[in-house]
């Protein structure tokens, strides 16, 4: 009998490490909690329990969510300096070429990605210059549909 509830604790713990697995590898790529506890069929009560009482599950929850962070800042760099095509749209509908039948695209910067990252990575130049102006350091992005607008 004494073996028969080893088993299913052995059962257990390889279970809730396969579930651990899934979240943390869930969350390295989607960075939202709640959606890697899904994923994984683990309440969000139960994660925080683990995260809580188990130290290496914390520690990797924590590199998990620093690889996120690494996509996202590598994907806002992408879009600052390499730029993203967007097709080009006349009354609604995209327009195409009309000798191959392919999406007429143009490429797009996003300036507001680049000043983002700019002050990001170097505060010293891009933030601190505005407070020895004597301006405020708040910063206002106006957001158009239009590039030219700004």
């Amino acid at each position: 009998m004494d073996e028969d509830v080893s088993g299913k604790c052995s059962l257990r713990r390889e279970q809730s490490w396969e579930r651990k697995k899934r979240f943390l590898e869930h969350l390295s790529v989607s960075g939202n909690i709640s959606e890697a506890g899904r994923v994984a069929e683990v309440r969000r009560s139960t994660l925080y329990l683990w995260k809580d009482t188990d130290k290496e599950f914390s520690s990797r929850w924590e590199e998990a969510l620093e690889e996120a962070a690494d996509a996202l800042e590598a994907e806002a760099r992408r879009r600052a300096i390499e730029g993203y095509d967007e097709p080009v749209t006349y009354a609604g509908r995209v327009v195409c070429d009309p000798d191959t039948g392919n999406p007429i695209v143009r490429k797009r910067y996003s300036d507001g990605l680049m000043a983002f990252l700019l002050r990001a990575h170097r505060p010293s130049r891009f933030r601190a210059g505005m407070e020895s102006e004597g301006r405020s350091g708040t910063i206002s992005i106006s957001i158009s549909s239009d590039d030219n607008a700004l």
